[in-house]
């Protein structure tokens, strides 16, 4: 877009901002988010334990300082992201039937305005618009706005998320 366009400066903003597509600022964040939770999991706390039974005899427990098992997220993601393709396939082929449109109704990007677009994480085009979908999906990019314009859903993405994680944690160990 740079080499394209000749206005530099709003190229540069398209490429770092751009809703439609992937963009810079997005790739960036998660480059130092991972980056960040790399070099903090490399940080140990040794407490020193003494025997009360043996005099003298001493050794360390090593702690991991920040313990993230990621895994749940991971598997946590995947069956919400199975979940959207699933209602969205349903959604297109059998659109206006009772079940389908409980699970999820889709709208397109081009019908919305741009702050109602969220993360975009849906590069398909549609995102949910009512549905169970709705509910599921991750609130806004705004949290503050989108908790007091809709407390119920960010109660029920919240709960769902929390309880879905800790059930995958449970059955992981």
């Amino acid at each position: 877009m740079l080499a394209s366009h000749s206005d530099k400066f709003q190229a540069l903003y398209k490429v770092l901002f751009r809703h439609n597509l992937p963009n810079l600022l997005n790739l960036t964040a998660t480059v130092l988010v991972f980056a960040t939770v790399i070099y903090l999991q490399g940080f140990r706390v040794e407490l020193p334990i003494k025997s009360a039974r043996y005099r003298g005899q001493c050794s360390k427990y090593s702690i991991k300082l920040l313990y993230t098992g990621i895994t749940p997220v991971i598997i946590h993601r995947v069956l919400v992201l199975y979940l959207y393709q699933a209602s969205q396939i349903f959604y297109l082929i059998f659109g206006g039937n009772l079940l389908v449109d409980l699970l999820g109704v889709w709208s397109t990007v081009e019908d919305t305005q741009p702050s109602r677009l969220f993360f975009l994480e849906y590069r398909s085009g549609y995102y949910p618009s009512s549905g169970l979908c709705y509910y599921l999906s991750a609130i806004g990019s705004h949290p503050g706005s989108v908790i007091i314009d809709e407390p119920i859903r960010a109660i029920i993405y919240g709960t769902f998320m929390l309880c879905t994680m800790c059930f995958h944690l449970q059955n992981i160990d």
